[in-house]
């Protein structure tokens, strides 16, 4: 090997060893990214979760039109949720909100501001319409409840009352206090 061989190779050496320092220096740097720990770290937009009963069939059914992860409290937003909780004999009962809040298993479902829930006509029942507020439901067990007032009309009748609990598994609802209803009209 001659002086001019040996010479480039150890220029080379040398611009390598400089690279390396030049590349460990730009990597030790630069800031990490790190996911924060109160803010989201996922979202989902048009969210449709399917629940199925132990017989295989839709027990509920939880739309929205975004969902958003909090990993630090495990807690999920949702912006316009929709909830139908069908029943064994294939009524729907169906509930909507501006927003609400989950747990992980979507076992309790929270509904903030207003809520509006509806079962349509059936063959052996009228149509009922109920309006509330902040409205905790449990939709594997078929229930419903609110401290806030609300509202029940179906037909003819209207029940006004203050907190509700809504049993939809055998359709039965529970007004707790300052309950006022009207028949056709009359008191």
């Amino acid at each position: 090997m001659n002086s001019k061989q040996t010479g480039l190779y150890g220029l080379l050496l040398v611009i390598m060893a400089g690279s390396g320092w030049f590349l460990f220096r730009q990597e030790t740097g630069l800031p990490l990214e790190t996911t924060s720990t109160t803010g989201p770290d996922a979202f989902v937009k048009g969210m449709d979760l399917m629940v199925m009963n132990e017989q295989g069939q839709l027990g509920y059914r939880l739309m929205a039109r975004r969902m958003t992860h909090y990993p630090s409290d495990e807690r999920f937003l949702l912006d316009n949720p929709d909830i139908q909780i069908v029943r064994d004999n294939g009524d729907t009962w169906f509930i909507k909100s501006e927003r609400g809040e989950t747990t992980e298993d979507a076992d309790i479902i929270w509904l903030l501001g207003a809520v509006d829930i509806k079962r349509p006509q059936t063959a052996s029942s009228s149509a009922v319409h109920i309006v509330t507020s902040d409205l905790q439901v449990r939709p594997e067990q078929e229930l419903a409840e609110t401290e806030q007032a609300a509202i029940i009309t179906a037909d003819q009748l209207r029940i006004e009352g203050i907190g509700i609990k809504a049993d939809f598994s055998n359709e039965t609802m529970e007004l707790r206090s300052s309950v006022r209803g009207s028949y056709n009209g009359a008191s």
